[in-house]
């Protein structure tokens, strides 16, 4: 149609239907977008939602998978115990041998001679003709033991005196009396070592001391002498905390143990020439707290538990349980190439500990020298992604005590295990699994006392019969000047 040319009504009209219908199909194209947008934001709202449930579910999947793992390997440990014969790991120490000489074959001969007996014929054995007199002589040791001696009753009379001076009746104290007993020092020594260091029960100390010296006794007089024990060994006990608090190195440890059925702990604090026993029923660091002190400058040795990380005083972590644990992991599963690195770098690190430690001399050059080497092992797998959780756990482990891994190479004297905590608290393992512990909290309290002072009077070196009978006899001393 040429410019400039007038529209007919038709054509204005087809056209302003046009314009409409286009109107509405733009309403209608943009109320179908806005619903698009809508459900856009929608669809990608819960997009969001699903990727954050498949991370947790993911999560979740890699815990139950390590506590699967967990389980398995506890599972594994179980049937190891079960049905296999092999002896558990222990840290194996280098001893020299010994050369056996003809004397060592041999009983001692014994440094005194209580009685001397002379052997003479005066017919012959083989024809029955008489002999002569003695011509020469040898000489034989023989030793033996009195059966059945039967206990030495003793009558005192004590006489009463006037004083001239201050006009008062007085008399005179018998040595040895046991307050609120007829029993001696003497029976008060053996039933204190029959129970704490012989491991018998009460039944079985009745029966010892009725076989062995004919004393009848009764298991309620044997648990009053060991209530009485525990009061006279006060000042030696009293002795052995404040040289654990003052303890250059002490060894910490904790096992179980039971007091009437109800399982609690029996924790210990050891020091080179002193142990210090506690049964109570946590397990917490307060215990290790109250045995340490406030004050604590030594250095701890102990285990991975977490309670002994923020004590007061420096730290040793125990290698022997970090290599332990590692060998029983790649045991239970030798195909797992992990764990059979990771044993191999801690048991190289723990040998090297052992040479340095273990020298006759310290060196400090060595010592610098070799924890170098040692913190650059433990950063090479400190910073090695671990697939299996076993592993990375007990990476883990050395990250958390990594200021307590080589403080036995700054100082002199540390070891690099806690294998003296393990010996000492063995005597209470082997005495848990005779006796089951104890029978009330009054006598757990007694036990951990008077083993304390035994063990701490075995470490001192000497016999253990006379030290103990001398404490006894000099505190009932101090008793009757009371």
């Amino acid at each position: 149609m040429p410019r400039g040319t007038p529209l007919s009504r038709e054509e204005i009209r087809h056209r302003l239907q046009d314009l409409h219908n286009q109107t509405l199909l733009h309403a209608a194209a943009r109320e179908r977008v806005l619903i698009l947008e809508q459900k856009n934001q929608e669809f990608e709202k819960q997009l969001r939602a699903r990727d954050a449930e498949i991370e947790r579910l993911r999560a979740e999947k890699e815990t139950l998978e390590e506590r699967l793992a967990q389980k398995e390997d506890a599972l594994q440990k179980l049937r190891e115990l079960l049905f296999t014969r092999e002896r558990p790991h222990r840290t194996h120490r280098t001893r020299e041998p010994k050369t056996r000489t003809t004397e060592s074959y041999r009983r001692p001969v014994p440094a005194a001679v209580t009685e001397e007996r002379l052997v003479t014929l005066t017919d012959c054995p083989e024809c029955g003709s008489p002999v002569s007199a003695p011509q020469s002589s040898r000489t034989r040791i023989t030793e033996d033991i009195t059966l059945h001696p039967g206990p030495v009753v003793t009558q005192w009379t004590i006489a009463r005196h006037w004083c001239s001076s201050c006009g008062t009746q007085v008399a005179g104290t018998v040595p040895g009396f046991l307050p609120q007993s007829r029993l001696g020092p003497n029976t008060l020594t053996v039933v204190v070592l029959a129970k704490y260091r012989l491991n018998l029960p009460y039944a079985k100390i009745v029966d010892s001391l009725h076989l062995s010296f004919g004393l009848t006794i009764s298991e309620g007089a044997v648990a009053h002498l060991l209530k009485t024990a525990a009061g006279l060994v006060g000042e030696k006990w009293d002795e052995i905390v404040a040289a654990v608090k003052a303890g250059r190195t002490v060894h910490c440890d904790e096992t179980g143990w039971f007091i009437n059925g109800t399982k609690v702990w029996a924790h210990t604090a050891a020091t080179e020439s002193t142990v210090l026993y506690e049964l109570v029923p946590t397990r917490g660091k307060g215990v290790s707290e109250k045995l340490l002190g406030p004050d604590f400058v030594g250095t701890k040795v102990t285990d991975a538990l977490p309670n002994y990380r923020n004590l007061p005083g420096k730290h040793q972590l125990c290698w022997a349980h970090l290599t332990r644990e590692a060998q029983e992991n790649a045991a239970w599963q030798p195909e797992n190439a992990e764990r059979q690195t990771l044993t191999q770098t801690l048991n190289g690190i723990y040998a090297d500990l052992r040479v340095v430690t273990g020298a006759e001399e310290w060196n400090e050059a060595d010592a610098r020298q070799a924890r170098r080497r040692c913190e650059r092992r433990v950063r090479r797998l400190t910073t090695k992604s671990w697939q299996d959780a076993s592993s990375r756990r007990l990476v883990q482990r050395l990250t958390s005590f990594r200021h307590a891994l080589f403080t036995c190479l700054t100082e002199e004297g540390i070891p690099p295990d806690n294998n003296h905590a393990e010996r000492v608290l063995r005597k209470l393992v082997v005495q848990r699994k005779i006796s089951g512990g104890n029978r009330s909290p009054t006598h757990a309290v007694i036990h951990a006392r008077m083993m304390s002072v035994l063990e701490t009077m075995r470490l001192e070196g000497g016999e253990l019969l006379p030290k103990l009978h001398g404490l006894f006899l000099s505190q009932i001393a101090a008793l009757s000047r009371q």
